[in-house]
């Protein structure tokens, strides 16, 4: 390990089994004249401010060290946990004298800056007496997971994640679109078919009552005795409420036809009276025919 731990800096190094090249960053508030000169490295967390690195820098490094990557150091020292925010004070050495530091208030990163021959020029009251050096063995290290990247580059990134962002806010759109109008095909499906078992079920009732009315009305010398037909009808009905007329049907005569819905079985099964027939239609149904009268 070097006796100076910034003699790591802008050079190649091992880190994680990776070679890559740790760069000057500061950390807290870039000055108003130098913030054209630099791009964020990190956002601000609880603990620590933003941290930023300059953008020249980071082209230098890349002319002599094409495709290794690039990080921060105060970035790299703080993922590695070796930044005490209790501390006021700490400093990675380049010499005796110079070097980097960090300074922290109140359980927070406030700021950092580079030192030469003991004089921070930040604030005149830091010395070196109270400051604490680290210089960690790079098996110490922790790469964190943003590199330095150029201005272009930050901005082709942001550009792909809402890009990204936003084809995902239309296919939820799509689907919900798509979800919405199968729905209302769906209600409206069954919309006509319970309108359809209404007008069927309305058909046969005003049939029924027709005949009512007509049986009171008619005057015969002869009563008729349908107790056969009516107990026989009440039993179809009974078997299966959910039935339709085939067609205009009428009291007087003998074989009526109904159509059942398909519950899976053959209702002559259960009732051996009836003869049946099986109908694709309607996605599949029962055509029931029955003798009612005299047989």
């Amino acid at each position: 390990m070097s006796d100076f731990f910034a003699e790591f800096v802008n050079i190649p190094v091992t880190i994680e089994g990776r070679c890559v090249i740790l760069m000057p960053d500061l950390v807290g508030i870039v000055p108003l004249s130098e913030q054209h000169l630099y791009v964020e490295l990190q956002e601000a967390v609880n603990q620590t401010p933003a941290i930023h690195v300059n953008e020249a820098d980071i082209e230098n490094i890349r002319e002599t060290y094409p495709d290794v990557p690039i990080y921060g150091l105060w970035q790299t020292l703080i993922n590695s946990g070796l930044v005490s925010y209790r501390k006021s004070l700490q400093v990675v050495q380049s010499s005796p004298m110079d070097g980097f530091y960090i300074h922290c208030d109140l359980g927070r990163a406030e700021f950092s800056g580079d030192y030469e021959a003991g004089f921070f020029a930040a604030d005149a009251s830091f010395t070196l007496d109270d400051a604490a050096v680290i210089a960690p063995d790079l098996g110490n290290l922790s790469l964190p997971e943003n590199q330095a990247q150029m201005a272009e580059e930050l901005q082709a990134k942001r550009k792909k994640k809402a890009r990204a962002a936003w084809i995902s806010s239309v296919s939820v759109a799509a689907c919900v679109v798509l979800l919405a109008t199968a729905t209302d095909f769906s209600l409206l499906q069954y919309h006509r078919y319970e309108n359809q078992e209404i007008l069927d079920k309305s058909a046969m009732r005003d049939y029924l009552l027709a005949g009512l009315d007509g049986l009171k009305t008619s005057r015969i010398t002869d009563v008729p005795n349908d107790h056969e037909k009516i107990t026989k009808i009440a039993e179809v009905w009974a078997y299966e409420k959910q039935l339709t007329t085939q067609g205009a049907q009428e009291f007087k005569q003998n074989d009526f036809t109904f159509i059942f819905p398909d519950r899976g079985a053959d209702p002559s099964s259960h009732v051996g009276w009836f003869n049946t027939e099986y109908s694709l239609k309607n996605s599949g149904e029962w055509v029931v025919n029955v003798t009612v009268g005299a047989l």
